[in-house]
């Protein structure tokens, strides 16, 4: 399974790839509030449609910070929500 990296700045999720670093993906004075990997599965909803799930986990060490409980939420809502 592809593990890919993440940055919550200002509210928003930026998922990027393993190759590349947290600090390097956030810019200059942007308030961080979570950062780690995250990887995707799939679960049937309540309706019984497929949809993609994200877990985050881990920290960053280019930021020294952790992944948070709310990350995997932020991150899931933000790519399964076309609004």
């Amino acid at each position: 399974m592809y593990n890919a990296k993440y940055v919550i700045v200002e509210g928003c999720a930026i998922v990027f790839s393993a190759a590349l670093t947290h600090k390097d993906m956030v810019g200059y004075g942007q308030k961080v509030d979570g950062a780690g990997f995250v990887r995707f599965d799939t679960k049937v909803d309540s309706y019984g449609d497929t949809i993609i799930v994200a877990k985050a986990y881990g920290r960053s060490v280019s930021l020294n910070i952790d992944s948070r409980e709310e990350d995997s939420d932020i991150i899931t809502r933000q790519i399964s929500n076309p609004f």
